[in-house]
C-alpha cells in the first residue's frame, strides 16, 4: 500500500543564481505539499549566491547546504547530493527555476492512482519567462506548434524520447528514487542530465505526464537551449558531443526495428543542428552510426 504522505526531497542545484535562488528556494517551502526534505548544493558559486542561501537557511530554519570546494557541473553535484536523499521520490530543481504552489501535491496524486514500482517519472507543463526576449509562453503549446500532435504522451515512451516527438519538460520532473538509484543516477561523463535519464527510464518503466502547468522555468543567456547554438563555443560543442554518446547508447539499447527507426531520425535532427555550428567531426560520427543501423541484422 503506498504512503499517501510519501516524503519527498527537492534538490536545489545553484551556481551563480545569486538572482533567481532565494525564489526558487521560497517555491518549495511554499508548496501546498507540507512533507519535503530540501537539500542545497552549491557549485562553486562565484558571485553571492552562498551568502544568500545561508541567510535563508538562517531564517528559515530548514535545508541541508552542501557547498562544493570546486565546480563539478550538474551530474556530478546531483548524483552526490542524492546520497543524502532520503525522500520516495525526488525533484532536481535548478536555482533559477520555480514550483508553483500545488506542483508536488498533483505529482504525488498522480503516483499514488498507480503502482508505484512501474512509474518512473511524473511530469507536467511550464511556464517559460525568457529573460532574453522579455516573453513567456507555456512550454508545451510552444514545442507542439510543429508537431503533428498538440499534447505530450505518457506510458511507455522510449520510442518517442527517442525520436524527439516528444520531449519531457525536466523542469517538472517527480523522479522514483529507488529508481534513479537502481540506475546508477546521472551519467557523469555527459554535460546534461536529463535527455539520457528519460531514455534509460522510458526503457523499462511507465512515465506520466500531468496535464497542468506546475513549474516557472527560467530562460536565461546561460541557458543549455541558448548554448547549444553558439558556434565554436566550448560548451555548445561539450553539449553537442553528449547527445551523440546518448545517441550511441540506443543503439545498445533498441529492441525493434521500430526504435532503430526512431535512432535514425535522431540522429537526423543532429545533424542538422551540427550543420549549424560547423561541427564536422560529429556530423562523420553520426554518420558512421547511421550505417551501422542500415546494415545489423
Amino acid at each position: 500500500m503506498l504512503n499517501l504522505n510519501s516524503l519527498v526531497t527537492v534538490i536545489c542545484s545553484c551556481y551563480n543564481h545569486s538572482d533567481y535562488i532565494e525564489k526558487a528556494l521560497n517555491s518549495v517551502i511554499n508548496q501546498t505539499y507540507k512533507n519535503i526534505q530540501l537539500i542545497i548544493i552549491d557549485d562553486c558559486s562565484n558571485d553571492n549566491s552562498i551568502e544568500i542561501i545561508d541567510k535563508w537557511i538562517l531564517k528559515n530554519k530548514t535545508g541541508l547546504f552542501i557547498k562544493n570546494a570546486k565546480n563539478f557541473g550538474l551530474t556530478k553535484s546531483v548524483n552526490s547530493a542524492f546520497k543524502n536523499v532520503e525522500g520516495t521520490y525526488f525533484i532536481d530543481l535548478a536555482g533559477d527555476d520555480v514550483l508553483l504552489p500545488h506542483c508536488i501535491e498533483t505529482q504525488i496524486s498522480i503516483y499514488n492512482a498507480y503502482s508505484q514500482d512501474k512509474i518512473g517519472i511524473v511530469y507536467g507543463n511550464a511556464k517559460v519567462t525568457d529573460t532574453i526576449n522579455n516573453t513567456s509562453y507555456i512550454y508545451y503549446d510552444k514545442f507542439f506548434q510543429s508537431k503533428k500532435t498538440t499534447s505530450p504522451k505518457d506510458g511507455f515512451i522510449y520510442k518517442e524520447i527517442l525520436n524527439h516527438s516528444n520531449t519531457i519538460c525536466s523542469v517538472s520532473a517527480l523522479i522514483n528514487t529507488a529508481l534513479f538509484k537502481k540506475l546508477g543516477g546521472y551519467d557523469e561523463n555527459l554535460a546534461y542530465e536529463d535527455y539520457d535519464l528519460w531514455l534509460r527510464v522510458a526503457r523499462k518503466y511507465s512515465i506520466l505526464y500531468v496535464d497542468k502547468v506546475l513549474v516557472e522555468r527560467i530562460k536565461l543567456k546561460t541557458s543549455l537551449g541558448n548554448i547549444n547554438y553558439q558556434i565554436f563555443s566550448k560548451k555548445a560543442l561539450q553539449f553537442k558531443y553528449s547527445t551523440y554518446i546518448i545517441v550511441k547508447k540506443t543503439l545498445k539499447m533498441n529492441l525493434t526495428k521500430e526504435e532503430d527507426l526512431a535512432s535514425i531520425q535522431k540522429i537526423k535532427i543532429e545533424v542538422k543542428q551540427n550543420w549549424k555550428v560547423l561541427n564536422v567531426l560529429l556530423i562523420a560520427k553520426y554518420y558512421i552510426l547511421l550505417l551501422k543501423l542500415k546494415f545489423r541484422k
